[in-house]
Order: C-alpha cells, then structure tokens, then sequence
C-alpha cells in the first residue's frame, strides 16, 4: 500500500527514483526499496520529505506505513492541501467549518421545535 502510494504519486509527478531519492537525501536503491516493500519500517523523516516533495500530506504516508492509525487521518482524507494554506487563510476556513457546525444544529433544534 505505502509504496503503491509512493510510486503512483512519484510517478504522477514525472520523477524518477534517483530525483526522488535526493531530493529526500537517500539513495534510489533504498527509495526503491521503500516502494517495493522491502523496506518494512521507513523512518518517519524519510516520509516526511517524501510526502513533502511529492506534495502530500505526511500524514497520509504516515497512516500508509503504518505509523500512526486511522483517527488521525479522518481529517487529512477529505481536505486535501490544508498545509499550503497560511494562518489567516486557515482561520477562514475555520470560521467556514464552524458556520456549516452551527447550521446543522439550528435545524436540529428547528426540528425538534416542530415535534
């Protein structure tokens, strides 16, 4: 699963092993090793700067790897990208979310008032 991930990402964008590889400071044999599941336990850093050069949350090659469990990828799974916005723009988007929170609980208590 977490090389699959690895190589279709890489490969999406247009990179080989060796770019890869030293864009993350290891070598391509053990960035294959990594994709071919030969590598059971990457350190976390490697998959930190993979997930960083190929754009991705760390968290999804983290949860992939399986180094950290699906509570906390619940979030990374459907926004996708959070990391390239900055505070502000982040702060709207939790305004945003917190909005769409309290409509969802003036129709239930609207609902409720109803009965």
């Amino acid at each position: 699963m977490l090389g699959e991930m690895i190589k279709e990402k890489r490969e999406a964008k247009g990179l080989s092993l060796k770019s890869l590889g030293k864009a993350c400071g290891i070598s391509d044999s053990e960035m294959m090793k990594i994709e071919n599941g030969d590598r059971k336990t990457p350190n976390w850093k490697t998959l930190c700067r993979i997930a960083e050069q190929l754009e991705i949350h760390p968290v999804e090659l983290l949860y992939a790897a399986g180094c950290i469990s699906e509570n906390y990828v619940k979030p990374y799974e459907q926004i996708h990208k959070l990391e390239k916005l900055n505070t502000s723009e982040l702060r709207t988007v939790q305004l945003f979310i917190d909005f769409l929170i309290s409509r969802e609980k003036s129709k239930d208590v609207s609902m409720k008032e109803e009965l």
